[in-house]
């Protein structure tokens, strides 16, 4: 039996749980066909992930899967953009009374902790990002407007940190925002190629160190 099969309610009727409604019953199938299809795309890339293989993972059928998401296109964009919502509002987005080297700290902690808690979205995303180099190209766009804004939210905190007079004004912010992005795009990369080896909050804890000896002013 298949997850949009199941009953809404226990054998005991003292026991039954309120009927869920139609968008409820919508919402977990898009929330768990996308957590199917991240772990499949992290694991085998976009070519070799299949509309079926995604239903199957998820406990419904294809056609469920093409009626909610369209194509494995719209699934990348639908997961795209479920990570840019995520990480907007936990890296991203500034803190009210947070600034300069504050916001760079908050920056680098919420990052590794989202790598911690979901290693498989993570994982998906890479896989993606390197398939928007060939076969997922029409999509390369959306990776590179994820980039961007990450480059943005740091180059923000250095400047903001120049202004208050912590961080060396000598420093061209948005060159100073292109390197600390490489260097965590680079850190998680390799951790993601051998996680039994690489402690990734330490490996971010220790570049968030490096990084902030370096532009203190």
């Amino acid at each position: 039996m298949t997850q949009s099969s199941r009953s809404d309610s226990g054998s005991d009727p003292g026991t039954r749980r309120p009927r869920r409604t139609q968008a409820e019953r919508r919402a977990e199938s898009e929330r768990e066909i996308l957590r199917a299809a991240a772990l499949l795309f992290g694991r085998q890339g976009y070519t070799a992930t299949t509309l079926e293989q995604i239903g199957r993972e998820a406990g419904y059928s294809s056609a469920l899967v093409s009626l909610r998401y369209g194509s494995k296109e719209g699934i990348v964009e639908a997961i795209l953009a479920r990570s840019q919502t995520r990480v907007g509002s936990e890296v991203f987005e500034p803190e009210e009374g947070v600034t300069g080297l504050a916001s760079l700290s908050r920056i680098f902690t919420g990052y590794s902790e989202l790598l911690r808690d979901a290693e498989h979205w993570m994982r998906a995303l890479f896989m993606l990002m390197a398939d928007s180099l060939g076969p997922l190209n029409a999509k390369i766009d959306l990776f590179r407007a994820s980039n961007d804004r990450f480059a943005a939210a740091i180059e923000q905190a250095v400047r903001e940190g120049q202004e208050a007079g912590e961080i060396r004004a000598d420093l061209d912010s948005a060159g100073t925002a292109f390197e600390i992005l490489a260097a965590v795009r680079g850190t998680t990369l390799l951790w993601l190629l051998d996680p039994d080896n690489i402690d990734l909050v330490a490996a971010i804890e220790d570049l968030r160190v490096s990084v902030e000896d370096r532009l203190s002013a």
